[in-house]
């Protein structure tokens, strides 16, 4: 199994100052300082000192590229072995903002991908409140059979679980149930949300009531899905972007190589405990081609 954690999101909005003020106001991310050389283009926010996690830059509304973190050399050089075979072409980085050892490609819905080395994380922890670390993002596309096998066939993530034939699938790259997610949507691509890592049901407390208190709505939740087994609660940000917070994933053993279980009841899927809201009822549509199971 190719082995990766999720680094960071990059994001476009009209107006990134203000996009920019909800994190650091809302989320307690910090600011990179604007006059060093990775923030030529971008505002890059993060817990600390550390590495950002997530980046703001000028545009429409829409993801500009995520990224993942390779803790070894040598699943850097396979992986890259891998996407040549396949006839798969290299991006350029951004000479400025990338890392020296950062490569990027784009996916079959032109999603950019950059991958890069061990980062420093140093400086990252602190008493402000904040959530733990960002950990996974999902996409939305018109063929979510094909971009699963991309991922798995090419980059090497493995099938946690599905929805339906072929209306959504969850993929791992670590023994946490899905780093990604794909699912099906016959109109329009791109970012579905993406999701932060919070220590457990009490911190849900925490966060909501400081939610409140700043007069940021809670979109769905708290609640357990269903695929994931993980608790959460989602919102907007100033933008629009629906964000994620998640506690207690299910973990998976290195010997699982394929989809654990099929999902076709999307209610129990996304929520154990209520029904899906209104804004996310239907987000995920049962149409595609399935994916073999061999």
């Amino acid at each position: 199994m190719f082995r990766s954690a999720m680094s960071h999101i990059s994001l476009k909005a009209p107006d990134p100052e203000s996009a920019a003020a909800f994190y650091e106001d809302f989320l307690g991310m910090v600011r990179e300082a604007p006059d060093t050389p990775s923030t030529i283009g971008a505002i890059r926010l993060g817990f600390g000192r550390g590495h950002h996690v997530v980046e703001i830059v000028q545009g429409e509304v829409g993801l500009d590229h995520f990224a993942f973190e390779i803790g070894d050399e040598s699943e850097m050089l396979a992986l890259k072995s891998r996407l040549q075979a396949n006839g798969v072409d290299f991006l350029p980085c951004h000479a400025e903002r990338a890392a020296s050892d950062s490569f990027a490609i784009a996916d079959p819905d032109g999603n950019r991908v950059e991958f890069h080395g061990l980062i420093d994380r140093s400086g990252e922890k602190s008493d402000r409140l904040c959530p733990d670390r960002i950990q996974h993002l999902a996409l939305a596309t018109p063929d979510a059979s094909r971009l699963t096998r991309f991922y798995t066939e090419v980059l090497g993530f493995r099938i946690s679980d599905k929805m339906g034939e072929g209306a959504g699938f969850w993929i791992r790259s670590s023994q946490e149930h899905h780093s990604l997610a794909i699912f099906q949507r016959e109109h329009g691509k791109g970012l579905d949300h993406y999701s932060f890592d919070i220590a457990g049901w009490e911190d849900f407390k925490v966060w909501c009531d400081h939610f409140s208190r700043k007069g940021v709505p809670v979109a769905w939740g708290p609640g357990r899905h269903g695929i994931g087994d993980n608790l959460f609660i989602m919102f907007h940000d100033a933008v629009g972007y629906l964000i994620e917070f998640s506690a207690e994933m299910e973990l998976f053993g290195d010997g699982i190589a394929k989809e654990r279980e099929r999902w076709d009841d999307y209610g129990r899927a996304a929520s154990l405990w209520g029904p899906v809201p209104e804004f996310r009822n239907r987000q995920v549509e049962v149409v595609g081609d399935p994916l073999s199971d061999g």
